[in-house]
């Protein structure tokens, strides 16, 4: 039998991608791969390898596309903590950044955190970049996956469970907290959470 993590480890990291494409009103955008990037409206920039120069000409509402592994923001590691209440009662803290597509507002940004070594953890953060305090929606998701007594929970909010809080939000910087209530993972898993996460170059 396949282990859980090797299953959850790769939903955790595309979960929170999958919302950057609502940004967009002229063509329907998939899933957004970790080695995609974003540039502010009205900015310039190339299609991945295979396709031509593209200009946005400063239209409003399209993200151009980049060179696969380019980004607007330069961000290389981080850190994120949370504490987690309820069902399950644990804290942790993981020192890897594992996906790094970030650019600053009004950019896109799918950041992802791991623990590292055998630890399933993840924090993942995806949507339109902001600075200030928003609640998870749509366009805005956070992602706790979170490995405990040998058990792998995932949850996931886009429809308010979580406020999430940004401070600093610079070409090589990210910074901001989290705070969630009563956030579900399904039957038997409610938590509530906080935490904290930073990225920078």
């Amino acid at each position: 039998m396949r282990n859980p993590r090797t299953l959850i480890a790769p939903l955790a990291l595309l979960l929170p991608l999958a919302f950057l494409g609502a940004c967009s009103k002229d063509e329907p955008t998939p899933v957004v791969e970790p080695t995609s990037a974003f540039q502010p409206t009205g900015s310039t920039g190339a299609t991945a390898a295979t396709g031509p120069t593209a200009e946005t000409g400063g239209t409003t509402g399209n993200l151009p596309t980049t060179t696969a592994g380019a980004a607007t923001g330069k961000v290389s590691s981080g850190q994120a903590a949370f504490t987690l209440t309820g069902d399950i009662r644990t804290s942790k803290a993981l020192g890897n950044l594992v996906s790094t597509v970030y650019a600053p507002p009004p950019g896109g940004m799918a950041l992802v955190w791991t623990a590292g070594g055998n630890d399933a953890t993840t924090v993942g953060l995806g949507g339109i970049s902001f600075t200030g305090t928003q609640p998870t929606s749509p366009s805005l998701s956070l992602t706790i996956t979170v490995q405990d007594k040998g058990e792998i929970t995932a949850f996931i909010s886009s429809a308010g469970e979580c406020t999430v809080t940004i401070g600093l939000a610079s070409s090589s910087q990210i910074s901001g907290a989290f705070n969630c209530t009563d956030l579900s993972a399904g039957p038997g898993a409610t938590v509530d959470a906080m935490g904290s996460f930073n990225a920078q170059g």
